[in-house]
């Protein structure tokens, strides 16, 4: 047993040798993945809008029209989080072309978790809270699972959230109480009288 003083960032370093991707999925299959989903949910995928006159192209697009409104998702693929920063770029350009009404999506293989929490707290929680306030969301799709789970974020449509893998996401760890930055990130974000 080590005498050293346990720290958190020296337990962690030691799964910084881990494979950024759990799943190695072609963009393909990511995408097959994402329009099979959706499809399966009652979102008929097609073409934005004026898709000709877009800037920033979507990897995909879809619409479910219902009694209580139509729900808009988009988004674009992500080859694993070293592209997490390209991906928030293109969906900000969608956002500005397409609106705020619409679900964006970043769309990618199962990344070890390590590698999605490294992205999300780099400098000072920077991306996190960029794509909170954003409500932008992270998916991660298994092609041969069959299977979706948003990781971070949440849609519009609620109907979609009984179809993922798992209920809630990886963001649960930014609100836990042992975590010093909590306190704040509760503050900031859901306006807690912490």
């Amino acid at each position: 047993m080590s005498k050293d003083k346990f720290t958190t960032k020296r337990f962690l370093s030691q799964f910084k040798q881990c494979p950024q991707l759990a799943y190695d999925f072609t963009d393909e299959q990511i995408l097959g993945e994402v329009n099979r989903f959706l499809t399966f949910i009652g979102y008929e995928m097609s073409e934005p809008p004026n898709a000709s006159k877009l800037k920033e192209k979507p990897a995909f697009y879809g619409k479910r029209v219902t009694e209580k409104g139509t729900f808009v998702v988009t988004g674009t693929l992500i080859r694993d989080m070293n592209e997490g920063d390209e991906g928030v770029q293109r969906l900000d350009k969608l956002k500005e072309e397409l609106g705020d009404d619409i679900d964006y999506i970043m769309a990618v293989s199962p990344c070890n978790e390590r590698y999605l929490i490294d992205y999300m707290c780099k400098d000072n929680y920077a991306s996190y809270k960029y794509i909170m306030e954003k409500k932008y969301m992270l998916w991660l799709c298994n092609a041969d699972e069959k299977s979706v789970w948003c990781c971070f974020g949440a849609p519009q449509d609620k109907i979609i959230q009984e179809y993922f893998k798992f209920e809630g996401g990886i963001d649960k760890l930014f609100h836990m109480p042992y975590r010093k930055e909590a306190k704040q990130l509760r503050k900031d974000f859901w306006k807690d009288d912490v």
